[in-house]
């Protein structure tokens, strides 16, 4: 069986696709053929292997002239090269992307069509589709019922470095009680619903991008908010050790990597459950709650320690049995068993 992955985002980086190439490496390991593909912005098709030539990536040079929208960009070279591998099934990372269905217009109806999805995003191309992948179930419940009706919809846990993320033992002492991941060029992570918790907590503020003077200025000034910008996993998994709870107030998302790195690190998370709408359960390993709770929620967190550890405990325990490569290894495993019993 050969099943091909298509990384829909046009990017020459695969740094934020290590969760896919274990996945793919798995599904090799098992016994299928296997091939990743993306659309780049050089002329010339190049390979590159990955996870110690456990996966090999094929980079096709985009059309031009090139849209200036990752989305509407296309590729003949990867439509030629797909056509060379001659794949059974194709996996779409990503929708809404142009690239999609120019490869299943090309390749036809004989192809086993699926797709990586994230949040509430749909697509027209989701019609083709005979498998989806989500985060959470709340998710697939959502958005994505057909599928599950039809026993084709799966779970792909996120790439957590469950090693580097486990809390110290024991713990430091805590320099931050509310910690945030995020960045500050998007409107959307919407930080700022956080300042109403100075001056009687400290706040970690992580993320790129440069915080707006006129909304975080005061907030800087006073000493009770750290604003590190973004930081490599290195450096940031000890701020998250050293921190008491983590707090996602971000307005439209998906499952978010920095809120399961949170769980990972031991920090209940409090996320607004219009946005995260499941990836934990509430009242176990955080809550998820509206903008009207967020001050009553935090505040009872932060001031029930018993309850604070509690689900520190659980917040960490969860991850390590949800999420991580073996978490991903099991995922493959099953979609190949899934794949074998319906082609």
């Amino acid at each position: 069986m050969r099943i091909a992955l298509i990384m829909s985002h046009a990017d020459r980086s695969m740094g934020g696709a290590t969760r896919e190439l274990h996945f793919m490496r798995t599904l090799r390991e098992q016994g299928a053929e296997v091939a990743v593909f993306r659309i780049h912005p050089g002329r010339e098709v190049e390979q590159e292997s990955f996870l110690e030539g456990g996966v090999t990536v094929t980079f096709c040079p985009e059309d031009l002239p090139a849209p200036p929208v990752p989305h509407r960009k296309l590729s003949a070279a990867m439509v030629e090269a797909l056509r060379a591998f001659g794949p059974d099934v194709v996996m779409f990372k990503g929708l809404s992307y142009a690239i999609n269905a120019a490869v299943a217009d090309a390749l036809g109806h004989a192809v086993f069509y699926g797709f990586i999805v994230g949040g509430a995003v749909t697509d027209p191309a989701l019609e083709r589709g005979a498998f989806v992948f989500g985060e959470y179930e709340e998710q697939l419940d959502r958005y994505f019922g057909r599928f599950q009706a039809l026993g084709a919809a799966f779970i792909l846990p996120k790439y957590i470095d469950l090693a580097a993320t486990r809390p110290p033992a024991p713990r430091p002492a805590a320099e931050y009680d509310i910690a945030n991941v995020g960045n500050f060029y998007e409107k959307r992570k919407n930080q700022k619903d956080l300042l109403r918790f100075l001056p009687d907590y400290r706040l970690l503020l992580a993320g790129g991008g440069k915080p707006d003077p006129a909304v975080f200025g005061e907030a800087a000034a006073s000493g009770r908010a750290t604003f590190p910008g973004r930081l490599d996993h290195q450096t940031l998994f000890p701020l998250l050790h050293r921190s008491r709870i983590m707090v996602h107030t971000s307005t439209m998302d998906g499952l978010p990597r920095a809120m399961v790195e949170g769980m990972a690190c031991g920090l209940p998370v409090i996320a607004y459950r219009d946005t995260v709408r499941g990836g934990l359960e509430h009242g176990v390993q955080g809550f998820l709650i509206t903008p009207e709770e967020l001050d009553a929620t935090v505040r009872h967190l932060l001031e029930d320690e018993a309850l604070r550890q509690r689900m520190s405990a659980a917040a960490r325990a969860h991850v390590e049995a949800t999420h991580g490569v073996p978490a991903i290894r099991e995922a493959a495993r099953g979609f190949l068993d899934f794949l074998r019993r319906t082609l």
